[in-house]
């Protein structure tokens, strides 16, 4: 009977945003490491491995939280004034709480993090938002000012601080997001392994 070989993954780099370039790297990555010798996965300073379903109930939707409970009058604003949270591209209001609905689609960015906006928001603080309209959750090209900024980029989730900073590994990956904020995390954390 032949035995089964453990499979080990090693993190060779981290390769942080990638945003519209994601399907041409995984392309590359295919033509060079070959079709499922490669995998993405969020790798903190402990190496434990996050899932998707960590980063958005572990980071996201807990940075979200805190920040709304130490921002109290952003969170009454944000619920009496808007139906919802998205992020690059408009959603219905169903869509915009399914954490997969906008996740490893071809052609678009990764695009979740309006969802654990809305899930922490009505789903875990209980607060339902009442307003017509949705609002956009995240911030223009770098150099935007404020004024021409989308409504919601205050709580861009490269502004809100991570409750669990301490699992970034070092260096940070720098980007458009602040140092230890909850997008930090999810893009300092990203590595590329091979087996």
């Amino acid at each position: 009977m032949e035995r089964l070989q453990p499979t080990f993954w090693r993190t060779i780099e981290r390769p942080g945003y990638l945003g519209k370039k994601k399907d041409e790297t995984f392309q590359a990555w295919t033509e060079k490491y070959g079709d499922g010798s490669w995998r993405i996965v969020n790798e903190t300073s402990t190496k434990e491995i996050y899932s998707y379903e960590d980063i958005i109930f572990k980071v996201y939707v807990p940075g979200y939280m805190e920040y709304f409970l130490s921002h109290l009058n952003d969170l009454k604003f944000v619920t009496e004034n808007f139906s919802f949270g998205y992020n690059k591209d408009p959603t219905d209001k169903r869509s915009a709480f399914d954490i997969y609905a906008l996740y490893n689609k071809p052609g678009i960015a990764n695009q979740f993090h309006h969802a654990a906006f809305n899930i922490a928001i009505e789903q875990r603080l209980g607060i339902p938002f009442r307003g017509i309209n949705p609002v956009q959750v995240r911030e223009g090209k770098p150099g935007t000012l404020d004024n021409l900024q989308p409504n919601g980029y205050r709580w861009s989730p490269g502004r809100i601080p991570c409750t669990i900073s301490e699992l970034i590994p070092k260096p940070h990956i720098s980007g458009w997001w602040s140092y230890n904020s909850i997008e930090d995390f999810y893009q300092s954390t990203k590595a590329l392994q091979i087996r």
